[in-house]
């Protein structure tokens, strides 16, 4: 059975800040996933004889057909 497509992207930012005294430097990262929120969708149900036949129950909310999720990252690199 196929199920529906799968439509995802994923977005960074990143900004480094160098220390001239230290050596090393700052990252500043901002990264997106599933940045548009799509709802990816579980295949459609493929039992005989149920009312479930080819209908779509949930959405999938595991793995990578999570809801969108924004994460801030903090580094420094010496």
């Amino acid at each position: 059975m196929i199920g529906p497509g799968l439509n995802n992207l994923d977005f960074s930012l990143l900004k480094e800040i160098p220390f001239r005294h230290e050596g090393g430097r700052l990252q500043l990262r901002f990264e997106f996933f599933n940045l548009l929120n799509i709802p990816h969708f579980d295949i459609p149900g493929d039992t005989f004889g149920t009312p479930a036949l080819s209908e779509v129950q949930s959405a999938n909310k595991y793995g990578t057909r999570a809801p969108r999720q924004i994460q801030l990252g903090l580094k420094y690199v010496f």
